[in-house]
C-alpha cells in the first residue's frame, strides 16, 4: 500500500507542478488572474494530501509489526515480481511482439520474456519461503 501512495504522491505533485507551471505561464503572458485557476487545483491536491496522511495511518495501524530487514527484501522481491507478471498480463501483445523484437536484436535472446516465465514460475517457491521467514 505504502508503494502505491507513493506513486500516487508522486503523480500528484508532478500534475500540480504542471498546473503551476501552465497558470504561471498564461499569467506572465496575458493576465494575473490567471493565477486563479491553481485554486481549485491547490484544494484538490490538499485533500489528496489529506487522504495519503489517514491512508497512512490506517496502514501503520494495520502493520503495527515492523519487518526484519531479510523480511523486507523479501516482500519487496515478492512484490516487485507480482507487478512485473500484473505488468505483463496487461500489456497488448503487438507491443510484447515489438518487445521480443527489440530483445532479438539488441541481445540475441528473449530476455524479457524468459524473465518474466521464471518470474512467474518461481512465485509459489518464493511464497513458501516467504512464509518461513513469517512463521
Amino acid at each position: 500500500m505504502r508503494r502505491i501512495l507513493n506513486i500516487a504522491t508522486i503523480a500528484a505533485a508532478a500534475a500540480m507542478g504542471l498546473v503551476i507551471f501552465v497558470a504561471g505561464a498564461l499569467a506572465y503572458f496575458f493576465s494575473s488572474w490567471w493565477w486563479l485557476i491553481v485554486l481549485p487545483f491547490a484544494l484538490l491536491f490538499g485533500l489528496f494530501l489529506l487522504a495519503r496522511v489517514v491512508a497512512l495511518l490506517i496502514v501503520n495501524a494495520i502493520y503495527s509489526h515492523k519487518l526484519s530487514t531479510t523480511q523486507k527484501d523479501k516482500v519487496n522481491e515478492f512484490i516487485d515480481k507480482i507487478q512485473a507478471a500484473l505488468e505483463a498480463r496487461a500489456t497488448p501483445l503487438p507491443l510484447i511482439a515489438l518487445i521480443c523484437i527489440k530483445d532479438a536484436l539488441i541481445h540475441r535472446d528473449i530476455v524479457t520474456v524468459k524473465k518474466i516465465v521464471h518470474d512467474t514460475a518461481s512465485l509459489r517457491s518464493d511464497y513458501t519461503e516467504l512464509e518461513k521467514l513469517f512463521t
